[in-house]
């Protein structure tokens, strides 16, 4: 008579053949990016941050007075002609 106060029956796992894991190392291997995105990305982050620079540096010297040149204040004697 079997146990009836077993709380589940696991069953054995299944054998792992060397093509299945092959198979599995190949998918892995697939989704690594190749050298041409990798490049692409590299690209776009590096053309992001020099645009994000570019703009972030003219609204912090010309929409901020403070920050700016004071128009009133005479010029550096290196550019007084």
């Amino acid at each position: 008579m079997p146990d009836d106060r077993r709380f589940f029956h696991r069953p054995d796992p299944p054998q792992s053949t060397p093509s299945a894991e092959f198979e599995f190392i190949m998918g892995q291997l697939a989704r690594i990016p190749t050298r041409c995105e990798l490049a692409k990305y590299a690209f776009v982050i590096l053309l992001t941050g020099a645009v994000l620079g570019i703009v972030g540096t003219e609204a912090f010297w010309r929409y901020i007075p403070k920050c700016g040149p004071d128009p009133t204040s005479p010029p550096p004697a290196a550019v007084v002609r």
